[in-house]
């Protein structure tokens, strides 16, 4: 294998390492998830509830007046649910007459909200709920009622409730009467929810399931990210259910999969957002879930050794969500400004909706004393899932529609990019790669009778000119804009991008008839003598001997980084010299009565880029200043990022939109040592101060700054430059 065979393979082998990455991450996250299923369904089912929190047989009747509650040795009178302001560790008495009333057959009811409570009847431990009284319990217990039984002897006897806070230091009411009826009224309050809950849940399950079945023809991975969310979320809610004691054998396991299910709707979360978006912000998604899996397993092994309890790591959890949720917020909010959200637009109300219930529900948590919590929530997910079923009905619908087109445009854009991509990162004049797809295009028009081409054949031949130097991917920058001649060592490995191209081509699969030669041939000589098979004459495949003269043509009218474009004279000149030697002598002939009825004419003004209007672009402008200031031996801090600052505006110049392109430097060309320094770094603050949060400044050279500003007209620009004036005397500002 050589080289540029290796080089592909390198460079290939790089980009499925991170999609077998990112694979990875969502195989093991979607397998926790698993596992937190497992360890639900083994609560839901485990009849050993020998030491859980007993559910006694129901109650009724508030038992809330006439405490005592005893605290740091004062006495204090209290009427239940009351907060006392503890810290963690602190232990609380409250204490009471039980009712003479009480009979055989009752119970007492107090919930723990994750404290230790110890209950005592005359003296006695009657019942006990605390990390000591659970096996396998971590400090941090779930919260729970704690059903006492009384009896009739125990009638005008002393209660005693000792608790030992951990959190907020909450002490809840307590009921008290016959039977099992205490429960009754917690089950008819949490009922709703946990019966909405179980419809969500099974719906997210029967969402995944056809998401599966059906994305073998379409791709519906976002309606299987979201069936896995929407599970994930209800199992969270079930885990964090008043009757969770109810609906679980053994209630104590809910606590793990509580905190497991709920450090997973961030990279959830984040897995369907990622598909909904079309993977444009694949990269930041890997990364974040990369993150939250590594927290989720990190938490798990130190709850499991006993280093930290889940709860202690809760607030890691919670930062994580946040971060997963601010990101995918900001994705949003630039796919609303870019125009993609047109894409998900459907998810984005569904996404809305659920964020605007979401929002009623935590004011009704906040401010309504006696909320169940949950049920908007459900509603929320609802109409989420209402909204990518219908998103993904719309989208398969569409697909199926317009495929052959749909894939037409795509491997349009696709070549189109990666013409960008190429010119990117040559400082060639921006747009090299399209002027030798149009300049090709118009030659093959010209010569289509003579050689049997079809409309088709002169349209792929534009294509197969945009990608032609798709090689040069592969070429060192170093090499590939070097200020002045190549060594021979550097122009053997600048003839390489034809190899190179070739290979990229031939992996990728091209569809396009004729673009493998067109890339691998198109520096190939009529006299033999070029590269890198030395074809001669007709050999050369005709594609690549058209695009031979459109890309010389190209280069003679652009500006390079060691010399300025040639004359329209000094072009004429070189086409003759070269007719025969290096151009195929038709082709040449046809090329110049093109340029002499005026059909063809360079697309440059002094070898600069143009518009549609023939107005030189701003991008060109900046790449003129570049390749000037270069040849002049003016050292550029970073060449490449202000060749990347041509590109950004090469694409927005592209969609319509555009940047103004602002130097600042000092007015005194005659400012040295510390107070120039002093002044650029002033200067450079002022510059930053004063950008928009879209615009971009870079250090041009040690005295000048650029500030490239977003969609600002003429005259905003204007006002940016008196700005920094006014801020900053002594700055000198040129606008381009």
């Amino acid at each position: 294998m050589n080289k540029t065979v290796r080089a592909a393979a390198s460079t290939g082998g790089r980009s499925n390492r991170i999609e077998n990455f990112a694979y990875a991450i969502k195989f093991v996250l979607i397998g926790v998830f698993m596992i937190s299923l497992l360890i639900m369904v083994i609560a839901f089912f485990d009849r050993d509830n020998s030491d859980e929190a007993n559910i006694g047989i129901f109650d009724a009747t508030g038992f809330n007046e006439g405490w005592k509650m005893n605290y740091n040795g004062e006495v204090y009178d209290v009427t239940l649910p009351y907060s006392v302001d503890a810290e963690s560790g602190d232990e609380v008495i409250i204490s009471n007459i039980l009712p003479p009333n009480v009979s055989n057959g009752m119970n007492l009811m107090v919930r723990a909200s994750m404290e230790d409570a110890v209950i005592y009847v005359d003296g006695r431990v009657r019942e006990e709920y605390s990390t000591n009284s659970v096996r396998g319990m971590g400090y941090y217990i779930p919260s729970a009622y704690v059903v006492v039984p009384i009896d009739q002897h125990d009638a005008g006897k002393e209660i005693a409730v000792h608790l030992t806070i951990k959190t907020k230091g909450s002490i809840n009411a307590i009921t008290i009467g016959h039977g099992n009826n205490g429960w009754f009224g917690i089950i008819r309050r949490g009922l709703p929810v946990s019966v909405i809950s179980l419809v969500v849940f099974v719906s997210g399950i029967l969402i995944a399931l056809a998401a599966v079945l059906i994305g073998r023809r379409y791709n519906t991975k976002s309606a299987a990210y979201l069936g896995i969310l929407v599970t994930d979320v209800t199992m969270w809610m079930f885990s964090e259910s008043v009757i969770r004691q109810l609906i679980f054998s053994r209630p104590s396991l809910s606590q793990y999969f509580s905190y497991i299910t709920l450090e997973l709707i961030g990279p959830l979360t984040c897995m369907y957002f990622d598909e909904v978006q079309h993977r444009i912000y694949h990269k930041r998604y890997i990364a974040i879930e990369a993150i939250c899996l590594f927290q989720v397993i990190l938490n798990m092994i130190l709850a499991m050794t006993h280093v930290a309890d889940l709860y202690v790591t809760l607030p890691i959890c919670h930062v994580l969500v946040a971060v997963c949720a601010i990101m995918i917020i900001i994705c949003i909010i630039s796919d609303v400004r870019t125009g993609r959200v047109r894409l998900y637009y459907i998810n984005t109300l569904g996404g809305i909706f659920f964020i605007a219930i979401s929002f009623f529900e935590l004011w009704r948590f906040y401010f309504d004393e006696f909320v169940i919590f949950g049920a908007y929530v459900c509603i929320g997910l609802i109409g989420l899932m209402i909204a990518t079923v219908l998103q993904t009905i719309y989208d398969v619908f569409a697909e199926f529609k317009a495929h052959e087109r749909q894939r037409t445009e795509m491997m349009n854009n696709t070549i189109e990019t990666i013409a960008g991509a190429i010119d990117a990162r040559d400082e060639y004049t921006g747009g090299h790669s399209e002027r030798v797809g149009m300049y090709a295009q118009l030659l093959a028009r010209e010569v289509a009778s003579e050689y049997d081409l079809t409309d088709e054949d002169v349209l792929r031949i534009h294509y197969i000119g945009l990608v032609h130097d798709i090689g040069k991917i592969g070429v060192a920058d170093g090499v590939l804009n070097k200020a002045g001649k190549l060594t021979n060592e550097e122009y053997s490995l600048m003839k390489r991008h034809t190899d190179i191209g070739y290979e990229l081509m031939s992996s990728m699969g091209s569809e396009i008839e004729g673009v493998l030669d067109g890339v691998r041939s198109h520096h190939e000589r009529f006299d033999g003598s070029g590269y890198p098979d030395g074809l001669a004459g007709e050999d050369i495949p005709l594609v690549a001997r058209i695009l031979c003269i459109a890309d010389s043509y190209d280069a003679m009218t652009s500006n390079r980084v060691y010399r300025k474009r040639l004359t329209n004279e000094e072009v004429q000149n070189e086409l003759a010299r070269c007719s025969g030697s290096q151009f195929d002598p038709k082709l040449v002939q046809a090329f110049v009565k093109l340029l002499e009825r005026g059909d063809l004419h360079e697309n440059t003004v002094e070898g600069m880029a143009v518009d549609n209007t023939g107005k030189v672009t701003r991008s060109a402008l900046l790449e003129s200043r570049l390749q000037s200031d270069l040849l002049e031996g003016i050292k550029i801090i970073h060449p490449s990022h202000i060749r990347m600052l041509c590109y950004i505006i090469k694409l927005m110049e592209k969609k319509g939109e555009n940047y103004q392109v602002v130097f600042a430097g000092p007015a005194d060309a005659q400012m040295t040592g510390t107070e120039l320094s002093s002044f650029i770094k002033k200067m450079s603050n002022t510059v930053s101060a004063k950008a928009g949060v879209h615009d971009l400044t870079l250090r041009y050279t040690d005295r000048l700054s650029i500030a490239a500003l977003y969609n600002r007209t003429v005259e905003e620009a204007q006002v940016f430059a008196t700005d920094l004036v006014e801020n900053c005397p002594g700055i000198s500002i040129e606008i381009i």
